[in-house]
């Protein structure tokens, strides 16, 4: 599900391709009368790579996902929801990026309904701007200590009983069997958070990008519509990520606004 990701979803296909993905669903939840997927998808929508659902403008949130789950169930094996800034990675004796038919079709998940996938927060690599390189030859500085890490996504079992989600999509519905991506039973957790396991499969998660980036993603706002102020959306880049009086100027120039005294000390 995305919104001014056209800059970002070629990569996307391409790198989840290479993984062994072979089918695609995008909601696109664009505003009316501005970029949409199908813009720059063509091919891959004529080949049958790549499925569109129009939700243009609505906020959803992405619980919209049961949606997706519910008409999708049927025709796939295991289904994924992942954002446009997460990409898997998955490796078993060190050998990394093995295909996700590999990795699922291990016994270590052959009693699961649902995988769990930490995420692994990248930097910004100090860059101020977008430039056309793909995400991974741009944030290569992973943060294993940000408490982020520990919120995962899943990968889910096709055929189940929906809905998948019920109060939050960083974890299925706990009467399914939740794994680890270990294999190892996994915890329902209230506040949909797990301690970071990182030695099978994470999630490389890119969600800040540069500082140009995301002053952009908050004008964009949540995928339900919500909206933070451009103040506490800053401090939560550098609580992220290094602080420089660089970045600070982006942001400053951006939104033409001066930025607190906490950001110049």
């Amino acid at each position: 599900m995305g919104r001014q990701e056209n800059l970002y979803v070629r990569e996307l296909i391409s790198y989840y391709m290479s993984i062994g993905v072979d089918k695609f669903v995008f909601a696109d939840n664009n505003l009316p009368n501005t970029e949409k997927f199908s813009d720059i998808l063509h091919d891959y929508i004529k080949n049958g790579t790549v499925d569109i659902i129009e939700i243009f403008g609505d906020s959803y949130g992405q619980l919209y996902y049961n949606t997706l789950y519910r008409n999708y169930r049927k025709r796939c094996k295991w289904l994924s929801f992942f954002d446009f800034d997460e990409y898997l990675v998955m490796h078993f004796n060190e050998s990394k990026n093995i295909t996700v038919q590999e990795f699922l079709s291990n016994r270590l998940f052959k009693k699961c309904d649902a995988i769990e996938f930490n995420w692994l927060m990248y930097t910004d690599n100090n860059l101020l701007y977008y430039d056309n390189r793909t995400l991974i030859e741009r944030f290569t500085e992973p943060n294993y200590e940000n408490y982020a890490n520990r919120f995962v996504k899943s990968i889910v079992r096709g055929n189940l009983t929906t809905p998948i989600f019920t109060g939050s999509i960083h974890q299925p519905n706990n009467s399914l069997r939740l794994c680890n991506s270990l294999g190892e039973p996994a915890s329902y957790y209230p506040d949909c958070i797990v301690p970071p396991i990182f030695k099978y499969a994470y999630l490389m998660h890119f969600n800040t990008k540069s500082a140009e980036e995301y002053a952009k993603k908050i004008v964009r706002g949540y995928p339900n519509g919500y909206h933070e102020s451009a103040r506490k959306r800053v401090n939560l880049f550098f609580s992220h990520n290094k602080f420089s009086k660089e970045k600070l100027k982006v942001f400053e120039d951006f939104f033409n606004m001066t930025f607190n005294k906490y950001h110049k000390s």
